[in-house]
């Protein structure tokens, strides 16, 4: 392991010590006054954390208002008054909200996304607008949720209390200092904002007319005075050590107990080390089974801690029309036996560099970014490298791209793969032009692909090579008054006409939507389109899906979605009907239920018709603890674009149990829902954390 270690560091510290010294050459980024300030207001006697401004400390705080509504551009409807105190460990946030609509709070379980939910959210940026983000959420009963740019495991505890109001409801937080990482700068920026979800409204504090969203620097504002933190914070070092039992059948790889560790080391304030050793990824995830129509791969979603902490990193490169993307694709990374990386911000430079060990196999990347102080300049720099026996595989990617930040952008990529699986230069390319023109509710996004015949790197997302030709994508949004019955209507556009290599139409589509989203949560969709895929001689089709979706209950915890598409795929008339919904048990229970089913006539006569069925029980039984269950069906023969579809019969059935305890984690799970079928095991797993928290 310190072998590994070391040969890692030597070949990632230099690019890491340029990267440091060469932002050191620019001058800090100075603040300057804005609209949009406060001061951070120091107190000795920190305020009481119960959901009121009855403490006495609270009529010093800082104040701001959120009179702006971002989701139709127009003044907030309803009033929302945010204030801030600050001492040498906390920061103390406080929201005062007037509201008509139902509060709705359904989220029991904490450091879990609340989409459904009425939330105030506060932001910061401890080194500035280019530094590192820092997001903490709660909902009206003090739910709460954490996110970073850092760290997409971000969790430390923090006190969020929240109460009803005859009119409303208060939230009072609590937020130490030391989980953020700062530069030592005494001004932050930071932003307010509130969501609304019953009328899909957000208001915030801080804005301007060519802001697309509340979660950017570049439209915060100024909190000035943070002499409590002018030394900077450096969070300390973190090691999480997990002991795992696992009861399996012969057919699951059997039963075995193991043991391993994850760390993270400080660097500087903004930049770590980060290690792991025996990794082990049982923990049971989202359900990523569909049997959704497509003639692509299907791209999940990253699930193991070593790639999920350093994902920021990665992958920052504009694209329209997005094809073989993302660049860096970790779950075609098997496992690593240890797993080294390096990664962090500094001025306005991002960096990160991994090294993913395993047997017979190694997998490194390394990424920079930079972007100048007014946004109107951005560089970009990827390299993925693959070593197999036999195989010596590289890959990559330049990016420029030149702005006004507010509503226009051009962009050009290039790049490609090399090594041991190219056999000519110009069949690895991949390069993309495009041109971003763009306002907060409409858009025209147009690019110039060119992919070559051989290019497919090994750990990059691959759909189709040997494309090139131009893509367009448009949208316009249309809002109402407030009190009107359709609140906003979006129509869209997606085009796109690609050759191979002989000037032969490789991949093409036409496709046209229509979205309606009502005051009472009533949301209507209708898609219209065309596409030719060519992978081939004899792999050639057609796909010219219609259809309609229709959803009560749109943006809350208990939807219910109906949605039928209808037309040619490949080698068949396709028709998908489904049905989904969800439904409260409990005030913490929810119960979802969903079938969807594929009915494909082929032309020789055939017809292949697949069903999923799906069941799944949630419970919330408090803030660190949640059960779920679920169960899953595939019976059928699926629809295909090209040759022939097998029969699939599989169940699966799983449950999993989480509790979060203070700096400790415990999981026990039967089976695993990303199988197609039930895998007869049982995990119990418990982390310990030393040092930092999980995520700082």
């Amino acid at each position: 392991m310190k072998k590994n270690a070391a040969k890692f560091l030597n070949r990632s510290v230099p690019m890491v010590i340029g990267v440091l010294a060469l932002s050191c050459l620019s001058a800090r980024a100075q603040s300057t006054a804005a609209s949009f300030t406060i001061p951070s207001v120091i107190v000795t006697s920190p305020p009481k954390i119960d959901g009121t401004l009855d403490d006495p400390a609270w009529k010093t705080a800082a104040h701001a208002q959120l009179q702006w509504d971002i989701s139709f551009q127009r003044p907030a409807t309803e009033a929302t008054d945010a204030y801030l105190l600050a001492d040498k460990k906390y920061l103390y946030v406080a929201f005062v909200v007037k509201q008509t609509e139902n509060v709705i709070a359904t989220q029991h379980t904490n450091d879990q996304p609340m989409p459904n939910d009425d939330v105030v959210r506060v932001y910061f940026w401890p080194s500035g607008d280019t530094g590192i983000e820092y997001g903490f959420v709660s909902n009206p009963i003090g739910t709460r949720y954490e996110f970073s740019t850092e760290n997409t495991s971000f969790s430390p505890a923090w006190i969020s209390v929240g109460k009803t109001t005859s009119g409303g409801y208060i939230v009072t937080e609590r937020i130490p200092l030391n989980v953020m990482r700062g530069d030592g700068r005494t001004t932050w920026r930071v932003q307010f904002d509130r969501r609304v979800r019953a009328a899909n409204q957000t208001f915030e504090w801080a804005h301007d007319p060519a802001q697309g969203g509340t979660d950017s620097s570049l439209y915060a504002g100024y909190l000035n005075g943070m002499t409590v933190a002018s030394a900077g914070t450096r969070t300390k070092p973190r090691i999480g050590i997990y002991g795992l039992g696992q009861y399996a059948s012969a057919a699951s790889g059997g039963s075995t107990s193991r043991v391993g560790a994850d760390l993270s080391v400080p660097l500087t304030q903004t930049s770590s080390f980060v290690a792991t050793f025996h990794p082990d990824y049982s923990n049971v995830e989202l359900d990523q089974q569909s049997i959704s129509p497509t003639a692509f791969p299907r791209r999940f979603n990253e699930v193991r801690p070593f790639f999920t902490q350093g994902q920021n990193y990665y992958n920052g490169f504009n694209c329209n029309d997005c094809i073989d993307y993302p660049l860096l694709y970790t779950p075609a990374i098997p496992t690593p036996r240890d797993g080294f990386a390096i990664e962090g911000k500094q001025g306005e430079l991002t960096f990160g560099a991994l090294d993913a060990i395993g047997i017979s196999r190694n997998d490194a990347a390394q990424a920079v970014s930079w972007t100048s102080k007014n946004r109107r300049y951005q560089a970009l720099y990827q390299r993925v490298a693959v070593d197999v026996p036999g195989i010596h595989d590289v890959a990559d990617w330049t990016q420029g791209v030149v702005g006004n930040a507010h509503n226009f952008s051009v962009y050009a990529t290039v790049g490609g793969e090399r090594g041991s699986l190219i056999t000519d230069a110009k069949n690895g390319r991949y390069a993309e032009y495009g041109i971003n023109l763009y306002t907060p509710k409409s858009g025209l996004f147009a690019a110039y692909h060119d992919v070559g015949s051989e290019y497919g790197p090994l750990d990059a997302f691959n759909q189709i090579s040997d494309v090139h030709g131009p893509t367009l994508y448009v949208f316009k949004e249309f809002d109402n008054k407030p009190s009107s019955f359709i609140q906003s209507v979006i129509v869209s556009q997606d085009f796109g006409r690609m050759r191979d290599g002989t000037g032969a139409l490789n991949d093409a589509y036409d496709s046209f939507y229509v979205t309606v989203a009502t005051r009472n949560q009533l949301f209507l969709g209708w898609s219209s389109g065309d596409s030719y895929l060519n992978f081939g001689p004899g792999f050639a089709g057609e796909a010219n899906q219609n259809g309609i979706q229709f959803t009560y209950g749109f943006n809350t915890s208990t939807p219910t979605t109906f949605s039928y598409n209808v037309g040619r795929f490949g080698a068949g008339f396709l028709r998908s009907p489904s049905l989904s919904s969800t439904v409260r048990l409990t005030r913490r229970g929810t119960l979802t239920l969903q079938a969807f089913k594929n009915d494909q006539t082929m032309d020789n006569g055939a017809r292949n018709i697949q069903w999923l069925e799906r069941a799944s029980i949630g419970y919330q039984a408090g803030p660190g603890e949640s059960y779920a269950v679920g169960w899953r069906r595939i019976i059928g023969a699926g629809p295909t674009f090209f040759g022939q579809s097998p029969f699939v019969n599989a169940t699966n059935f799983s449950f999993a149990f989480y509790k979060r305890m203070p700096m400790a984690e415990i999981y026990f799970a039967y089976g695993n829902p990303n199988m197609l079928n039930t895998q007869h095991d049982v995990i119990l797993k418990l982390i310990q954390y030393f040092g930092a928290e999980k995520g700082t």
